[in-house]
């Protein structure tokens, strides 16, 4: 008999909004019933091509985490070439204080963000580098004494009794994951994984057999309820037209994102389109125009990569295909052209579609 688990659908917002606009969304996520949480994933500098400012992704944990009371808080992701790893435990620990132990870290390479950075990844191999993250957030956290001396990362700290402060001693550390390597690293060594932008169920199901993989090579039995969670670019309005118009631009970046920084081949192939669709995106990028791709995105292409756009009844059809592919905490990247419209589509979601999700299966097994 298979196992089945059921969703957890969650919210997530790039730090580039006004931080009143973070605390609305989040307090409407909560009041929508959203048990999988308010998300936030750390934006860039480069976002201002796109008339966009970033705001630091912890100081707009800190005010999630002010405007909500029950819901979990997560970051994801933050990279962890962009702090060192104790200092991104200090920021996490401190959020997971304010937030009464409600925060999931999230670390991922984050290519966008890091391509301006003097780093070699091929030097500086992610899976290493963010299992070293993780053994330093771990050791911070635990409050007692260490001295560790990694390839890439040292960080010697003396015992401090934060369960006495009645600090946690233990935050759960998800891994953002799009290839093969990091996916086997989440079951191995992580409490959760999770996918990029543009993650359809075939997507899905190839990282969750790498998770999968992952854990066996270390011995490690998964729970049933181990999350796989996604970015899923989301707009719901009883306005189908406008809501699928509302996610054919982040599309089309998503997909020139793929093709030029993740070089993924199969997120774009597991639309199950042939790859010949793509070439005018590759032309688009060589020609510097890529930022001008939205009439190349059509409605096919937007549902083959399950992106969740239309009215309720197309959301509720679309993430039921999510969920049952293993996708057992769907993140709504809530794409609207202005604030209401985020706020519509949070409610919507949360009144129409959630309430009518069945059970997936279980990504453990």
């Amino acid at each position: 008999m298979t196992t089945t688990v059921t969703p957890h659908v969650g919210v997530i917002f790039k730090s580039y909004e006004p931080l009143a606009s973070m605390q609305k969304y989040a307090a409407q996520t909560e009041a929508s019933g959203m048990s999988g949480g308010f998300w936030i994933a750390e934006a860039y500098h480069w976002f201002r091509k796109y008339g966009l400012e970033s705001r630091g992704c912890f100081t707009t944990l800190a005010a999630v985490a002010m405007a909500t009371k029950k819901i979990p808080v997560g970051l994801g992701i933050t990279s962890p070439y962009m702090r060192h790893p104790t200092i991104q435990a200090n920021e996490a620990a401190a959020i997971d204080e304010l937030s009464n132990g409600r925060f999931i870290m999230g670390i991922g390479v984050g290519k966008v963000g890091i391509e301006y950075l003097e780093y070699d990844v091929k030097v500086m191999r992610p899976v290493p580098v963010h299992e070293e993250s993780m053994d330093i957030m771990r050791h911070v956290w635990s409050g007692k004494a260490f001295d560790y001396q990694g390839k890439f990362f040292k960080s010697t700290m003396p015992a401090y009794d934060r369960a006495a402060d009645g600090l946690a001693t233990e935050i759960p550390i998800y891994v953002g994951a799009t290839g093969p390597y990091m996916q086997r690293l989440s079951g191995r060594y992580s409490d959760g994984m999770l996918l990029a932008g543009l993650t359809a169920p075939h997507f899905v199901r190839y990282a969750i057999e790498n998770m999968q993989a992952g854990a066996k090579d270390a011995g490690r039995e998964l729970p049933a309820d181990f999350q796989v969670g996604g970015v899923i670019l989301c707009s719901c309005s009883k306005d189908g037209d406008k809501a699928r118009e509302a996610t054919r631009s982040y599309t089309g970046t998503y997909v020139v994102n793929k093709i030029r920084n993740i070089k993924n081949d199969i997120i774009l192939g597991g639309a199950g389109l042939p790859d010949s669709t793509w070439d005018p995106f590759r032309k688009a990028i060589a020609e510097g125009t890529e930022d001008n791709v939205t009439h190349l995105v059509t409605d096919e292409m937007m549902r083959r990569f399950t992106v969740i756009s239309g009215d309720p009844d197309d959301c509720l059809e679309i993430t039921q295909e999510l969920v049952d592919s293993g996708l057992n905490l769907p993140l709504l990247e809530v794409v609207g052209a202005n604030e209401q419209d985020n706020l519509e589509t949070i409610r919507l979601m949360g009144e129409h579609v959630v309430p009518k999700l069945k059970p997936g299966p279980s990504a453990s097994v």
